[in-house]
């Protein structure tokens, strides 16, 4: 069944998880749509971008922080 404040309350959080997303450095930004949107590996990422794995797991781990604080003060304005 579908539930109208289900969906927009949906399409709220995909447009402030958008809006944080466009905040992120471009390097922490795409290794996180390629991850969460892509469905890619942390080994996925480095091979398709040509970068050490360390590399991908160190701006997952930064954009995560960033998009979490990005997020929290988008909820309080």
């Amino acid at each position: 069944m579908f539930d109208p404040l289900t969906a927009m309350a949906s399409n709220e959080c995909n447009s402030r998880v958008k809006e944080a997303l466009a905040e992120l450095p471009d390097e922490q930004r795409s290794a996180l749509v390629l991850a969460f949107y892509g469905g890619l590996t942390n080994e996925q990422i480095a091979q398709h971008q040509a970068i050490p794995l360390g590399t991908v797991k160190t701006r997952i781990r930064l954009g995560m922080r960033k998009l979490r604080v990005l997020l929290e003060s988008l909820t309080h304005d």
